[in-house]
């Protein structure tokens, strides 16, 4: 038949039949270039090491006796210099290990002493305001009450505090000595009345009437001594009071001429801290409560 297919080739005209590898063969991975590593080390290998050993060989052999003349000279005329630095060497580490950890341990212990025993005058006035807080209030209370009566400008007011002064009033600088002495000393007068009235209570039932001590005994003396205990000023009171009552005896201020004794000898009592004046104001307090019950 004339319009039948011809027979299948063979070669088809697509495929290239120069090709000497067959069709069925896959094809070859390329060789793997070497790592950088490989590289510098097979460069590292190549260096002359040999022909640089045989020309260092000379030097090495001259340095090697240099140092050994050095060392035969300095052995020869240092001896003497090395003697005494052993023995001074010798004596510093005597020295080092006498005042090492031991020297040290002692020290620490003498600053932390010399520490607590500057710091224990503080702590005791810190505990004897915190115990009579009562009275530290009721004196600030009524200098701010006296200090604005007189028409003093007032700047700041702390009733209470756990430091020493446990309370205050900065105040303008009163012009007069007698305002000066109502805002210091009118609360002291105040308080060991207080305090009086309170300690003789406590002392009345256990004394004269013989009576068993309950907690309102307890009360009335924990009020007693923290109205005593703050009864005296402190220095930042008496000391401004004291320096005015001087300035008036040179001026001639009959005020300050009476007044000038006891408020130099209470700036003295209250310049160490308010221990000296809490145990003066509590035992004359005290004293003065049993002198009346008997």
């Amino acid at each position: 038949m004339s319009g039948g297919l011809d027979p299948v080739q063979e070669n088809l005209p697509f495929e290239d039949a120069s090709r000497d590898v067959p069709a069925w063969k896959a094809p070859q991975p390329e060789r793997a270039l070497p790592s950088l590593y490989e590289q510098l080390w097979t460069q590292f290998r190549a260096l002359p090491w040999a022909k640089w050993r045989e020309q260092a060989r000379p030097v090495i052999k001259t340095g090697a006796r240099q140092l050994a003349s050095a060392g035969r000279l300095a052995a020869k005329h240092g001896g003497e210099v090395a003697k005494v630095a052993i023995r001074q060497g010798g004596t510093v580490a005597r020295v080092t290990v006498k005042r090492g950890a031991p020297y040290t341990l002692r020290l620490a212990k003498a600053t932390a002493q010399i520490s607590l025993i500057r710091a224990l005058p503080l702590v005791v006035a810190r505990t004897i305001h915190l115990f009579g807080f009562p009275g530290v209030v009721l004196r600030t209370a009524m200098q701010y009450t006296i200090a604005h009566r007189a028409g003093l400008t007032i700047d700041e007011v702390v009733y209470f505090r756990v430091d020493d002064p446990a309370g205050y009033t900065v105040y303008e600088a009163p012009p007069r000595l007698g305002t000066a002495i109502a805002i210091a000393y009118l609360p002291t007068l105040v308080l060991s009345i207080l305090a009086v009235l309170c300690l003789a209570q406590a002392l009345t039932p256990r004394t004269i009437l013989e009576l068993p001590v309950t907690w309102i005994t307890w009360l009335q003396i924990w009020l007693g001594l923290a109205f005593a205990a703050h009864s005296l000023p402190s220095y930042e009171e008496a000391g401004p009071v004291a320096e005015q009552a001087r300035v008036g005896v040179v001026k001639a201020d009959p005020v300050a001429v009476f007044w000038v004794i006891p408020a130099q000898a209470a700036a003295l009592l209250s310049r160490f801290g308010g221990i000296i004046p809490a145990v003066a104001g509590g035992l004359a307090c005290w004293w003065l409560a049993a002198a009346l019950i008997h």
